[in-house]
């Protein structure tokens, strides 16, 4: 079997050779080159220590920050290039790093410290491809498996459970029955995990072409173990499973598919709510052990998505121009479009046709309304704080009357004039 090696990736194969030594490209991008997909980045392992690459690229920029465990970046043509000596690695500690690394000369040690077998491939044009853990067997039959014993890959690093539901996630694949036991059974070891690593692996599979399958991370218990509850009971779970494949209607993007599970979990949880009391429910037992406040998210994708679900979780069953202004003073115009358009997706996808059809026309009504430039916030109002305090009001009575003024106008847009707003103060 042939596979495309970049023209930078072959000069440094090829360099490495000509001075005596091995390498391969190795792991992701031989899985991806085989399953003709554009790998992310090409990786590169080889027999020569440290020292050694360093002294055949010693002509070129060389980065040597991962130098302890054997890595040296070379810099080509502004792409970086990480080649790595063939290493064993020694015990780990809590379930995340290697106490030591030990280099060696066989690229077999180096391959079985690797995750799934779909990744502990090595590619070059002298040997073709070296396989030792039936790599391509396994992308053939379309499975992720562990490299060895599941139990022990797992409490090396615990974020390999996470690994292998993303890359079923991003590539399709199911996940090999005694590697997914392995799963449930080692699923308090994550707790060993940073949350920042976390973050990162669920955050791809969210976006990935399969994000349905990030349910896993509830039924394993993993997001459990992280203090990330949704609270459902078996019928509720049967629900779930059925629904979840909503998110592949959501565009591909963190923000709507974040929102978008969370509503859907929360929703089930908020059914038996009544419906005035379903926010400060959600507030007081869901949102502090939810995803959007526990995976360490920015402060900007928090805000944002907390933002748009207190208004998914309210139930609009009426709404008029008055009350989409109202809303969008609150809330602006791209979260309440946002809102909008999730909850049609929610309905559309099950077939709450009169729901969906009700939220069509909000979408229809906020965009008349933003298109017409409709008075909706304080700084739209045709008179202004300063203003006010000329006519003599002082302090917080400004604010009080500015509001006032806002809400006339919101129900009777005629009257953003200044000299009839001027006139209503008078009242």
């Amino acid at each position: 079997m042939e596979i495309f090696i970049p023209k930078e990736v072959s000069f440094l194969i090829d360099t490495i050779y000509e001075n005596g030594y091995e390498a391969f490209m190795v792991g992701g991008c031989v899985r991806d080159s085989i399953l003709n997909l554009t790998p992310n980045d090409y990786d590169i392992t080889t027999s020569a220590t440290p020292q050694e690459i360093m002294n055949i690229f010693k002509d070129y920029k060389i980065i040597d920050t991962g130098i302890k465990h054997g890595t040296v970046s070379i810099i080509l043509n502004n792409n970086i290039y990480e080649i790595t000596t063939y290493r064993i690695e020694g015990e780990y500690e809590n379930n995340r790093r290697p106490k030591n690394v030990e280099f060696t000369s066989n690229i077999e040690e180096d391959l079985k410290r690797r995750d799934f077998t779909i990744n502990a491939m090595a590619y070059n044009e002298q040997f073709g491809i070296v396989d030792k853990f039936n790599g391509l067997e396994d992308l053939q039959k379309r499975i992720i498996k562990t490299v060895g014993n599941p139990d022990e890959r797992f409490e090396e690093d615990g974020l390999r459970m996470i690994r292998a539901i993303r890359f079923s996630s991003k590539l399709g694949f199911s996940i090999d029955e005694n590697t997914l036991k392995s799963i449930y059974k080692n699923a308090y070891i994550i707790k060993n995990i940073s949350i920042e690593r976390i973050n990162d692996e669920f955050t791809k599979t969210l976006v990935s072409d399969n994000p349905q399958n990030i349910i896993l991370l509830y039924k394993t218990k993993i997001l459990e173990n992280l203090g990330i509850h949704c609270n459902l009971n078996g019928y509720y779970y049967k629900e779930l499973e059925r629904d979840i494949n909503i998110l592949k209607s959501c565009d591909n993007n963190l923000l709507d598919r974040l929102i978008m599970l969370e509503y859907l979990i929360s929703n089930k949880i908020l059914k038996c709510i009544d419906q005035h009391e379903k926010y400060k429910y959600y507030c007081e037992n869901i949102k502090k052990v939810n995803i959007i406040n526990n995976l360490r998210y920015s402060n900007k994708v928090i805000n944002y998505c907390n933002d748009i679900m207190e208004y998914m979780i309210k139930d609009i069953e009426k709404i008029d121009n008055i009350v989409i202004k109202r809303y969008l003073n609150n809330i602006g115009y791209e979260k309440l479009n946002k809102v909008f358009k999730l909850k049609l997706i929610y309905n559309v996808f099950l077939d709450n046709k009169n729901k969906a059809e009700f939220f069509r026309q909000c979408i229809i009504k906020l965009n008349e309304i933003e298109n017409s430039k409709e008075c909706y916030k304080i700084s739209d109002l045709d008179i202004n704080g300063k203003i006010l305090k000329d006519l003599g009001y002082k302090g917080k009575e400004i604010g009080e009357k500015l509001n006032f003024l806002l809400d006339e106008v919101i129900k009777n847009p005629l009257l953003n004039k200044k000299d009839i707003l001027i006139n209503l103060l008078k009242l």
